[in-house]
């Protein structure tokens, strides 16, 4: 036992020994000594960060001063300012840079400051001038138009420039027939026709349609340019089976289904085979596939007989042999032929200056004037849309503008007799004028002052200074009015008589067009045309 005490003792102290020299060798590589080996990072110059930021602010503000040119605009030229602020604030905030560093950097942004004020004072002397010489070039063209719109009648009335023809357009899509002397203004008594052929849409007014027309001919100094802006109530195309359409025509076989299409030229045949330039003779029986007017069907013409087609500048013109053999319950869509229109028209010499301008309003097809509205009693009210042309021209400080606007137009109608007790008429309002396809509300309103009745629903009102009822047209800027000017005039059409399939069960027009021109005092001149339904 002894000996074995002697032997625990000696491997007590050698675990000691062992334990104690291991803690050394841990406390030498850092196991959990407070004397470590490796040093901490050393701490960061806040100098650094902040040179950092002054150094990214002004090249910001370089960048943005050197994109600054006569061009910029408005939003570009503020950020300009604002990184041109920035630098300073970034040089003001560096509390730890030298301060001859900062001055230094001062130094750069207030070069850069210089550049930007004087970039700034280039683009406003530029724009200045872009605004003077816009608004010299606006004064030029509200000069010419004014005289324009003056015309060569003696009364200076603007609704005199023009007449439509005699006979109502058939078609507008083949172009707007106007009559109108070409050149300079020189309109006559019986002035030229001019057909103005139709181009891009020009939006709709109240569901009426619109459709810009333009004719430009001659070249150098006698070319001239008429353009046009027109406004139609065209209604929607209808679809019917050949039978209801083409059933009762005496080239019409019920049986066979079989139209004679005749020997003449004819827009409605189409059919791939047929030419599209010269004649084309076809040899033995024919069987086409084709349509008239848009109902399919087949072209047929025996092989005994000649069978020639030959392109038109109007159709498609057939030997008489021919015939169409329609599919069996196949239809037709008929473009709505019948209904109105309004518009502006102007006159442009060779260097795009107009020389002569009106309104208008006329008719496609056939619709009926309104009957006789003084055997009507009772009332209506209109609204609609008005658009004309306008000129602005100030002698006494120079300035000017013109173009042609869109506006509200609004009517009331009293029916019944002109004399009094009843004292019937029309009158009206034009107003919440837009000026060249824009938002510019320029608070305008023309009074249409009542105007009297006269056959069949037409009427027309003329300024008359004697009179002491006001007949003539009021222009008012802001609630300012000018003196009674002018004329108006215009018709009332029954779109739907009480009496027709699709009529209204009344004798009350649905439709009423016109146009007006106004003056206020000698600085301005309008002239306009619209197209209202009842309300």
């Amino acid at each position: 036992n002894f000996v074995r005490n002697i032997e625990m003792k000696s491997t007590d102290k050698f675990v000691l020994v062992l334990v104690a020299s291991l803690a050394l060798l841990l406390a030498g590589c850092g196991g959990g000594s407070s004397t470590p080996l490796d040093h901490e990072p050393p701490a960061v110059d806040p100098a650094v960060a902040e040179r950092a930021a002054i150094s990214s602010a002004i090249m910001m503000a370089r960048t943005a001063v050197s994109g600054i040119d006569n061009d910029s605009t408005d939003t570009e030229v503020s950020a300009a300012d604002t990184a041109i602020a920035s630098a300073r604030t970034a040089i003001a905030n560096a509390a730890n840079v030298p301060a001859a560093e900062k001055a230094a950097n001062t130094t750069t942004v207030d070069t850069l400051a210089s550049q930007l004020s004087s970039a700034k004072m280039a683009r406003s002397d530029a724009m200045d001038a872009a605004n003077k010489a816009a608004a010299e070039a606006m004064a030029k063209v509200g000069k010419a138009l004014r005289a324009a719109l003056g015309g060569p009648t003696a009364g200076g009335n603007a609704l005199a420039n023009l007449d439509l023809t005699t006979a109502p357009d058939t078609d507008l899509s083949d172009g707007l027939a106007i009559d109108a002397t070409e050149g300079a203004g020189a309109l006559t008594t019986n002035p030229d026709s001019v057909t103005l052929k139709a181009g891009d849409s020009a939006g709709s007014l109240n569901g009426w349609a619109g459709t810009d027309y333009a004719l430009t001919t001659g070249t150098g100094a006698s070319k001239v340019t008429n353009e046009a802006r027109v406004y139609t109530n065209r209604g929607s195309p209808t679809s019917m089976t050949f039978v209801e359409k083409y059933g009762d025509a005496s080239e019409y076989t019920a049986s066979s289904r079989t139209y004679d299409v005749g020997a003449s030229a004819d827009a409605n045949i189409k059919a791939s085979a047929f030419p599209t330039a010269g004649e084309q003779t076809f040899t033995g029986a024919q069987d086409i596939q084709g349509t008239y007017d848009g109902a399919s069907g087949r072209y047929k013409c025996a092989a005994t007989a000649t069978c020639t087609a030959t392109f038109t500048t109007t159709g498609i013109q057939l030997s008489a042999d021919w015939t169409f053999v329609h599919d069996s319950g196949a239809r037709v869509s008929t473009p709505d032929g019948n209904y109105l229109y309004y518009g502006w028209w102007v006159s442009k010499d060779k260097d795009g200056g107009p020389t002569a301008a009106s309104a208008f309003t006329g008719i496609v097809g056939t619709v009926a004037p309104s009957v006789d509205v003084t055997g009507i009693s009772g009332s209506a009210k209109y609204a609609g849309k008005a658009a004309g042309k306008f000129a602005m021209s100030n002698p006494l400080d120079g300035t000017g503008s013109g173009g042609h606007f869109t506006a509200d137009a609004e009517l009331t109608a009293k029916f019944g007799a002109n004399a009094a007790p009843n004292n019937g008429g029309i009158s009206g309002t034009i107003d919440n004028f837009r000026l060249n396809d824009g938002a510019e509300n320029p608070g305008w309103s023309v009074t249409l002052n009542r105007a009297q009745w006269g056959t069949t629903g037409a009427f027309t009102s003329t300024a008359d200074t004697t009179n002491t009822t006001a007949e003539g047209t009021v222009w008012s800027i802001n609630g300012n009015s000018a003196s009674e000017s002018g004329a108006w005039m215009g018709q009332m059409y029954d779109e739907m008589p009480g009496n027709a399939p699709s009529g209204d069960d009344s004798n009350i027009p649905t439709t009423v067009t016109g146009t007006f021109y106004s003056e206020f005092s000698t600085i301005g001149r309008m002239v306009g045309a619209f197209g209202t339904d009842k309300e």
